[in-house]
């Protein structure tokens, strides 16, 4: 743009006749509608959020690997989480997705009869219908491991058949799965001593190549709660 009005500046004093300004008048005003047209596309690109590809390209080959997987993180949002990702396990998250029926064929097996426009719901409706926790899960962990260490003491630890053993079952059970996470999640320790199993609570902060590394598979059935009350 800058060198087309250079040259006709260059050449406007040699124009001698009418028809050669006018030539020289057209030739400007093709240069402000190209100025015309090139602002309005920006305006455009900049409500539908448009990015150069050679600006893109460009900032990514300037980012470093930890930015580019810290930018993975944020963008990513799968549609299957797995606690492990492995080549098999994406393969099978993958087939599940696209042999999943949508959701009107899925429906249509269930026979529920008319559909009915959602509604909201509050809180405390949730709740009651167990579809949201009263408490968020990691408050939860966060007050039974402050639980587990109070009762460790002075010992700090805490066998662990009389810190997750309840006189309700269904409690005793949740409980020993909340353990479990305590556990995985390095917020706590499961020490074996011959027949006895303690817990250890850890403070923060938490790492989680702090969880065990070993799986201790701990059969929880109302005889074996029973006898380990005796």
């Amino acid at each position: 743009m800058s060198e087309a009005l250079r040259v006709i500046r260059r050449h406007a004093e040699n124009w001698k006749t009418l028809q050669d300004n006018l030539l020289d008048m057209r030739a400007i005003t093709s240069l402000a509608r190209v100025v015309g047209l090139q602002s309005a596309n920006l305006r455009f690109q900049s409500s539908s959020l448009f990015v150069d590809p050679g600006m893109v390209k460009q900032k990514i080959g300037s980012m470093s690997r930890e930015q580019l997987a810290e930018l993975l993180l944020l963008s990513w949002h799968p549609v299957v989480e797995l606690e492990q990702l492995t080549d098999a396990s994406t393969k099978e998250a993958l087939d599940y997705w696209q042999h999943m029926l949508s959701f009107f064929e899925r429906r249509k097996r269930l026979a529920t009869g008319p559909f009915e426009t959602p509604g909201p719901m509050d809180s405390p409706e949730l709740a009651r219908m167990r579809v949201l926790e009263e408490k968020a899960f990691t408050k939860r962990l966060d007050e039974l491991r402050i639980e587990m260490k109070e009762k460790a003491g002075e010992e700090e630890r805490i066998e662990y058949w009389s810190f997750v053993r309840t006189s309700n079952f269904p409690q005793t059970v949740l409980r020993a799965q909340m353990v479990s996470f305590l556990i995985s999640y390095g917020m706590a320790v499961l020490e074996r001593k011959r027949e006895k199993m303690f817990l250890i609570p850890r403070d923060p902060p938490f790492a989680s190549r702090q969880g065990s590394p070993l799986s201790y598979p701990i059969p929880i059935t109302k005889e074996v709660v029973t006898s380990r009350a005796k």
